[in-house]
């Protein structure tokens, strides 16, 4: 019996996940809702009508700047920044507008150039590259557009899910978005034709509170059933890891898919899991508010940002 014991307990020690603390703060007067990397920078859409820019030492460079809105009383307030993509110089970023609408804009050379109006009348809530001349773009009623920028054109609309969207990622070679809805679907939609590439649901049966998608693999986490679930666009069985207290509230994949990043408790503590087991291999200790947006830098360093403006740079080895 004590050797069983024994055994039990050396093997709970080897797995035992890691604390990890923080390398580096920093603070954003916003909360950042969005996050992307390219050419050595991190690009932060916030809530304060602005796109913080910073280098890989959390060191704010510039600062992309939208015009305040009027609510119905014509207070003007801070435009939320819903969503930020960067594809060779260009940053694309969809910007809150008057009566729920959004506007998309486009930065190059120190210069912003509005290429959708809010006179579309669109509910838009995400948009990402699809090349350097055209994006996809997702609405509240869960249905998808691919955009000309150049000509400012709507070249093709369609219904991806049955709800109202919640969130989307593209993939890193930019031919797949997954789209996470109120139902709890998982919709992955070709960014070429916007036709439906797969449907995966009954696994999260609520709302997709986040999703991130890296080559075949998919990271979406659910708010009442408080489900992190894995998908594949292999045809595998999906991943399922259930907590039963709390909410999976922010989602990541390394580049590698070897980890998922995941949080899921009121402590604001990241859990680090094997994307093969979903053992849990690392502990990220150190906010203090609700995180938004998890990405990585390379295999073993990632950023994290939150509803408080934290912005923290991670080590995983």
């Amino acid at each position: 019996m004590k050797k069983i014991a024994l055994f039990i307990y050396l093997i709970s020690y080897v797995f035992a996940a890691t604390a990890i603390e923080p390398v580096k703060r920093a603070k954003v007067d916003a909360a950042i809702l969005d996050m992307a990397i390219a050419n050595g920078k991190i690009y932060l859409a916030t809530d304060a009508s602005e796109v913080v820019i910073a280098d890989t030492n959390l060191t704010i460079l510039d600062r992309i700047k939208v015009r305040k809105i009027k609510d119905f009383m014509g207070t003007l307030n801070n435009a939320d920044i819903y969503s930020v993509d960067v594809l060779d110089e260009k940053v694309l970023y969809l910007a809150q507008a008057e009566g729920g609408y959004a506007e998309l804009f486009v930065y190059e050379n120190g210069k912003s150039v509005k290429v959708l109006d809010k006179s579309l009348m669109l509910y838009a809530k995400a948009a990402k590259f699809v090349d350097s001349k055209r994006a996809i773009i997702a609405l509240m009623s869960d249905e998808v557009l691919l955009y000309d920028i150049a000509s400012r054109k709507i070249l093709k609309r369609v219904k991806a899910g049955e709800y109202f969207y919640s969130c989307m990622a593209i993939e890193k070679g930019r031919k797949y978005v997954a789209i996470g809805d109120e139902g709890g679907e998982v919709i992955v939609v070709d960014t070429q034709t916007l036709q439906r590439v797969k449907l995966f649901k009954d696994v999260n049966k609520d709302k997709i509170l986040s999703i991130y998608i890296n080559g075949n693999l998919i990271a979406a986490g659910s708010r009442a059933d408080k489900t992190l679930a894995l998908y594949s666009l292999d045809g595998s069985r999906p991943k399922v890891y259930k907590n039963p207290d709390f909410f999976i509230y922010v989602v990541g994949l390394s580049p590698n898919n070897h980890y998922v990043v995941f949080g899921d408790n009121e402590k604001y503590i990241l859990k680090v899991a094997d994307t093969n087991s979903l053992d849990i291999r690392y502990k990220l200790i150190g906010h203090k508010n609700l995180v938004n947006v998890v990405r990585f830098l390379d295999a073993n360093s990632l950023l994290t940002g939150s509803e408080t403006g934290e912005l923290i740079k991670w080590r995983l080895k």
